[in-house]
């Protein structure tokens, strides 16, 4: 897959999740919209740890730097 998400974006994401992580832990005692925020953290999390957005794919965005087509 390729990377679709920038470093910055890849360091805000993975840092907002885990303030959405323990937020939802700790001071939401609902729990359906404890486990909502805790979806959105992981989806997060993941597209921030692994560089792939399925939402940036889907409007054709990108925040990743573009890549040279000459080998370097």
């Amino acid at each position: 897959m390729i990377c679709n998400v920038g470093t910055l974006d890849r360091v805000v994401r993975i840092l907002f999740s885990i303030v959405l992580i323990g937020g939802a832990l700790y001071f939401i005692p609902a729990t359906i919209p404890k486990t909502l925020i805790l979806a959105v953290a992981v989806f997060l999390l993941a597209s921030g740890w692994f560089g792939v957005c399925y939402f940036y794919k889907l409007v054709g965005l990108s925040t990743a730097p573009a890549k040279s087509a000459l080998p370097e």
